[in-house]
This record gives C-alpha cells, sequence and structure tokens, in this order.
C-alpha cells in the first residue's frame, strides 16, 4: 500500500496546489495520509475531498484546527463532515483500509520531554508564548469544571494526551505491527526535534518521549514539527512531511517539504 503523506500545509494562510510538474501527486497513492494543521475548523476536511477526490482519506486534527473554535465541542462537527465527505477522521479511533490499520489521534503531549521536574516550567512556558492557549476556547462543562480559564490550558492537553497514549497502548498490544500505521499530529519522539530546538523548553509542546511504544507499528505519522523527519526507532519507521508556514519571501519554511512523499507498506 502507498501513502501519500502530508501535514502542516496551512491551506488558511497559502493554497496547496496537488499537481506538481504537470502530474497529480496522489497519482500513485492507494491513501492519502493528512496528518493535521491543514484547515481552520472542519474547513480542512472539504478542502481534503474536493483536493483528493477519488483517494482513501485518513486524516487526524492538528492544534491549528481548533483554533478560533471550542476545543472539544468541535470534534462532532468535524466527525460529520468527514462522514459527509467520506474521509476517516480519526481521534482516538481506528479503520482498517485494504488489511492496514491505521490508529489516530491528535495525540498533544506530556511535557515531560526534559523530565517531569521541569514539567511544570514548560507548561508555563507553553502558556504564555503559544497560541494553542490563547486561540482555542474550552466551554466549562463537567469536565473542565475547574479549569478556571475562557481558554485551553496546558494541563487539559496532558490529560487529553494521556488518555491518547493509553488508547494507543492498548489498540497495539495486539495486531500485527507489520500492517500497522499510527497516525498523530504531535510528534512521538524527542529524535522528532530539529537540533537547534533540542534545549528548547517549549518543545515539550511538540514532542514526546513514547519509546515503549515504538516497534508495535511499521509505521508513525506526525506533523507539528515544521522540519522534514525520517528516522527508525525499534523497528518502527517515524516520518514527517510538513510544508510549514509562507515565510515573507514566498518560500515556506520547511525548504525539504515534498509535495508527493510517498511510503509504501
Amino acid at each position: 500500500m502507498k501513502l501519500l503523506i502530508l501535514s502542516d500545509l496551512h491551506v488558511e494562510m497559502r493554497p496547496f496546489s496537488p499537481v506538481t510538474d504537470g502530474r497529480r501527486i496522489d497519482a500513485s497513492a492507494d491513501v492519502v495520509v493528512l496528518a493535521g494543521d491543514i484547515h481552520g475548523g472542519a474547513r480542512g476536511l472539504r478542502w481534503a475531498r474536493e483536493t483528493f477526490p477519488h483517494k482513501p482519506i485518513v486524516y487526524v486534527a492538528g492544534n491549528h484546527e481548533f483554533y478560533d473554535q471550542h476545543w472539544t465541542q468541535l470534534l462532532d462537527p468535524l466527525r460529520e463532515m468527514a462522514r459527509q465527505h467520506d474521509i476517516e477522521f480519526l481521534e482516538v479511533d481506528g479503520v482498517d483500509l485494504g488489511g492496514v490499520r491505521f490508529l489516530g489521534c491528535s495525540l498533544w503531549t506530556d511535557f515531560d520531554l526534559f523530565g517531569q521536574e521541569r514539567r511544570g516550567i514548560a507548561q508555563r512556558l507553553a502558556r504564555a508564548r503559544m497560541n494553542d492557549y490563547q486561540c482555542i476556547r474550552i466551554t466549562k462543562t463537567a469536565e473542565f469544571y475547574w479549569a478556571h480559564s475562557k481558554y485551553l490550558i496546558p494541563e487539559l492537553t496532558v490529560r487529553r494526551h494521556r488518555a491518547s497514549v493509553e488508547w494507543l497502548k492498548g489498540k497495539l498490544g495486539h495486531g500485527d505491527p507489520a500492517r500497522t500505521v499510527v497516525v498523530t499530529h504531535h510528534a512521538p519522539h524527542p529524535h522528532s526535534i530539529p537540533e537547534r530546538f533540542r534545549e528548547d523548553l517549549l518543545s515539550a509542546a511538540y514532542a514526546s518521549d513514547l519509546s515503549h511504544l515504538m516497534g508495535r507499528a511499521a509505521l508513525w505519522i506526525h506533523g507539528h514539527i515544521h522540519d522534514s523527519v525520517d528516522y527508525e526507532v525499534a523497528g518502527t519507521r517515524v516520518v514527517c512531511n510538513p510544508r510549514g508556514y509562507q515565510h515573507w519571501s514566498e518560500r515556506f519554511e520547511n525548504g525539504s517539504f515534498e509535495p508527493g512523499f510517498i511510503v509504501e507498506i
């Protein structure tokens, strides 16, 4: 099975064309995998089907899908939009396509990348500097009654991360690893952090160390990091193919982005 892998297209900022050098980038793909930060709200799902009209699509939400939205309340509209457009939207959910099992979720992070003793500092830094905690709203429900904020806070994303990891752990405890693909937006291993950011505490909002889950899937696809990555941990190949933001120079952030990046499993 050939997977076309894309993430962090940020179509809300600049259009993306599925045609490169006169050829459709999905021409040889069996499945299109979109690992988040495609477009704001549920618009990315509509865009995905319009852009790839004849292919199965696996889609997970990134953090940007939730900007100017209510965090958990957006999930039902995302699922409904996906149903209408025949897209596999995965949030703590899985699907079998052609004998390959896809497991997906946004994932978020545990903020423990630099150790539990620095978790609190990393959370405070993220809340002060990351738009996630200033642009994603929450509604006071029984789940969030203790969160004295109108906006998302790191403690909530840590809770969601832990629940997602427990779910993945259960699902990856059975099934054929050679026919299993995990798709998340946030990164599952420190190796995904670019060298220039490896001492930056804010990187704890981009990746977690899920080494204990490696080896249970053939492939782990993620986004969020605006650098291309391709490495292996315990037999699991980890890849990220993001376009990233556009600079004022008209060039995009990730000079290594491949519009037609295909991985075969």
